[in-house]
């Protein structure tokens, strides 16, 4: 007994394959095009300085020391390890109320190599405005940890 494929499977399964192919390779591309604007974005002051003030408001250790240089006015003794712990535990009531924190860009003031951004941070509905400042630094933008951003962001 010979058993014939049944045609009409066999080409609704191909479809399926193709259906299946397409909508990963949608996919693909979608998560590539966030990918290429998030990193465009962070090439820019404003971008730059709303990543990290995100970190430092939600306490992510890695993003607040990637996107910032400590200011020459300010003299930190604590070792990355001992800042981002006082940075976790600084934080740790605005991870708990993060839906009802929102950041938001409001201006940046752009020179060659430097930039002041500002931001407002809303908690519960009350704005408060922050300063940013930002130094180019190896082709990137950096927060600078001085005297003026820790006075109006709070730096761990």
């Amino acid at each position: 007994m010979h058993l014939e494929p049944d045609h009409d499977l066999v080409r609704k399964g191909r479809w399926q394959r193709l259906l299946l192919l397409a909508v990963v390779n949608a996919l693909v591309f979608a998560v590539a095009l966030v990918a290429a604007v998030d990193l465009r974005r962070l090439q820019t002051p404003g971008g730059t300085a709303l990543r990290w003030v995100q970190a430092a408001v939600f306490g992510d250790c890695d993003d607040y020391l990637e996107f910032s240089l400590p200011g020459p006015d300010v003299e930190d003794p604590r070792s990355p390890s001992e800042l981002c712990t006082d940075l976790r535990q600084a934080t740790a009531k605005a991870r708990n109320e993060q839906l009802r924190i929102g950041l938001h860009l409001t201006g940046v003031t752009e020179a060659v190599s430097t930039a002041t951004a500002h931001v407002s941070l809303t908690r519960d509905g009350v704005p408060s405005r922050m300063e940013v400042s930002l130094v180019r630094s190896g082709g990137r933008w950096r927060v600078l940890r001085d005297a003026a951003t820790c006075g109006s962001v709070g730096c761990a």
